[in-house]
């Protein structure tokens, strides 16, 4: 039994996920609220004989340490030395140059507590620092406690103050060298990195020292400079202000949930002052995979509050970028009520952007109107919608190359959304910002067939389609549903009344009537909901009306359409085969659906599935009963 086994056997995880979300007995499970998402009926569920959690309302599931990394923001390494303590679990001794990389991080860490311990001394009464406490007090209205808590400091405009001061207390110069508190240039001249410069401590997430960001005082460039990659600080895995963040994203501030991205360091201190600790920042730089996955494990609501300025603009597209590259992008296999079978993948977390007003930082306008400033990050845009906006500004869409190109830009991030509600609401909005038809645009992002495509044609013998060939001349091409959609939309255009007399007989045989979710062409599917309303005594929609449709059933011949007995029975069976090829597909579904819940021992979603399962089969059984009926008419 490995390591990580032995864990698991020993922690209770009932008892582990007990101490934050409340759970019930439930036969041999315990379930409760969601801890990912707000919802009022629980459909969390916890399987103490596997040691495994499932959240049917996000799709979450996983194990004690999956658990613990997403409650307290941990890293897999770290919430395995957690449960392993509490399990009593003896890890691995430790090899000579693991025990010699801890010892050296170890050294590294002390020098950098205590240079942040010298650097507030300093900020407190140095005479030399009375222009830097003059701007954080002043300018930047940073309280005393405020500076206390972040141990604002400054540094000495001085090329070996830090280092001999730091030398007096036992650390040698190689130490810090190594902690990027001094720099050895190539001459082997050692001196100070940060000399006249405001100084933040940056924290990890256990709230010890591993670098600093600084900022100069006197115009002198750089005007923000950090400390370089060293063994214990890495920028690219590390948010400022996450350590005294995480509680406030995951558990929500002053009626705020998840956390909120901002520019600088200042604008962190300064809205956290303000009470909205939920806030966090990059290292100066583009955010980063890991910055995002952190954030995501917390809360995946996520609001970028960044200027409203070109180089914002480009901090939120670039933030964009890594999170469709990074957060939840893994293939799923889904299957929609017609059946349609497609591989998509999901950007699991909600973005949003804030655009701060009148050019103020996130910390100005905080202490300015604190009431503003929650309106505005509660109310954030869902980020897709900001950058359809921004995307469409860098466009003259009043030119039809122009248009193209919005939209060919815009597509990577409409593709991205799996809700298609959600994302027929971009379209749509699309469409009426650029003076498109939305089906264009679903076709350019290769949402929907094209409906103004010709089918191929050949003999009526050679389609499989039909049951009786002789009635129609339409060729399967690469795509038999679409053949079936377009015969009977060319049949209901001959005579639409034949629609009711065709509901009839479903009814009869226990089959719901024919409607939109039948077709899986959208052109099709607009063409049956004119013909329905045709059928029920209505007219032609103008806002609906297509001619793309109506060009399409003209090269469809209709043999017999004379003969209202016959179209009648042509218009049953071919909806009876487009129901019979679309529960086909949703057994299919099923099907791996059923064996994905086997292969991970998920015993609900595996009851579920099998229960959609036979009903689909009852339906397709009924469906193909109704098919040999008519074939014997046919036949007799």
């Amino acid at each position: 039994m490995s390591v990580i086994d032995e864990i698991k056997r020993r922690i209770d995880i009932v008892e582990l996920i007990g101490s934050t979300v409340k759970l019930t007995k439930s036969g041999k499970t315990f379930k409760g609220l969601s801890p990912f998402k707000p919802e009022r009926t629980p459909s969390f569920h916890v399987y103490p004989e596997s040691g495994n959690y499932v959240d049917f309302s996000s799709g979450e599931k996983g194990d004690a340490f999956k658990w613990l990394m997403f409650r307290d923001g941990l890293s897999f390494k770290d919430a395995l030395r957690e449960l392993a303590n509490r399990a009593g679990v003896l890890l691995e001794e430790r090899t000579e140059d693991q025990r010699r990389d801890e010892d050296h991080e170890t050294q590294l860490r002390r020098a950098l507590t205590e240079a942040a311990d010298y650097f507030h001394k300093l900020f407190q009464t140095a005479p030399h620092a009375a222009l830097c406490r003059e701007y954080v007090r002043t300018k930047r209205r940073l309280s005393e406690a405020t500076i206390a808590t972040w141990q604002i400091g400054y540094s000495l405009n001085d090329f070996q103050a830090l280092g001999n001061y730091l030398q007096t207390k036992g650390f040698e110069a190689a130490t810090l060298i190594a902690s990027g508190l001094m720099i050895e240039n190539d001459e082997g001249r050692r001196y100070d990195r940060f000399r006249g410069r405001l100084m933040i401590p940056i924290r990890d997430e256990k709230a010890r020292v591993i670098g600093f960001g600084s900022r100069s005082l006197d115009g002198s460039e750089p005007k923000y400079m950090n400390s370089p990659q060293t063994a214990v600080f890495d920028k690219s895995h590390t948010l400022f202000g996450l350590d005294s963040a995480r509680a406030s994203i995951r558990n929500g501030i002053q009626g705020l949930t998840g956390s909120v991205i901002v520019e600088g360091y200042m604008d962190v201190i300064g809205v956290a002052q303000a009470g909205f600790t939920n806030v966090v920042s990059a290292m100066g730089t583009a955010l980063t995979e890991e910055q995002f996955k952190i954030l995501k494990r917390l809360h995946p609501r996520i609001v970028l509050a960044l200027d409203p300025d070109a180089a914002g603009q480009r901090a939120i597209m670039r933030g964009l970028n890594v999170a469709r590259d990074t957060l939840d992008r893994d293939a799923t296999v889904t299957f929609d009520p017609r059946g349609t079978i497609r591989s998509e993948t999901k950007l699991n977390a909600d973005i949003r952007v804030a655009v701060m007003p009148d050019g103020k930082d996130p910390d100005e306008l905080v202490l300015d109107e604190p009431e503003r400033y929650r309106s505005l990050i509660a109310e954030a845009r869902p980020v897709v919608a900001h950058v359809i906006d921004a995307l469409l500004a860098e466009h003259d869409i009043s030119d039809p190359r122009g248009k193209s190109q919005a939209v060919q830009a815009i597509a990577p991030i409409l593709r991205d959304l799996s809700d298609p509600i959600q994302r027929d609401s971009y379209v749509q909005t699309l469409g009426r910002r650029l003076q498109l038809n939305p089906r264009a645009i679903a076709q350019t992002l290769g949402l929907a067939e094209s409906a103004g495509r010709r089918v191929e044609h050949r003999s009526p013998a050679e389609e499989p389609g039909f049951l009786r060939p002789e009635t129609a001349t339409l060729g399967a091409g690469k795509n038999s549903q679409t053949n079936l959609e377009l015969h009977l939309v060319a049949l209901l255009a001959r005579n639409p009344n034949l629609l009711m007399d065709a509901n009839v007989s479903l009814t009869r045989a226990r089959l719901t009537v024919l409607g939109r979710d039948d077709f899986n062409n959208p052109a099709m599917q607009d063409a049956f909901m004119q013909l329905s309303r045709v059928a029920m005594g209505g007219k032609y929609d103008p806002d609906i009306a297509d001619d793309d449709w109506l060009s399409l059933i003209a090269d469809v011949t209709i043999q017999n359409s004379d003969d209202p007995s016959q179209l009648r029975e042509e218009v049953v069976r071919t909806g009876l085969r487009i129901r019979e090829e679309n529960l086909s597909r949703i057994q299919e579904g099923l099907s791996w659906q059923i064996q994905r819940a086997k292969d991970d021992a998920d015993i609900a979603a595996l009851a579920r599935y099998n229960r959609l399962a036979q009903d689909t089969a009852v339906n397709r059984h009924r469906v193909q009963k109704a098919l040999r009926l008519r074939s014997a008419l046919v036949i007799d």
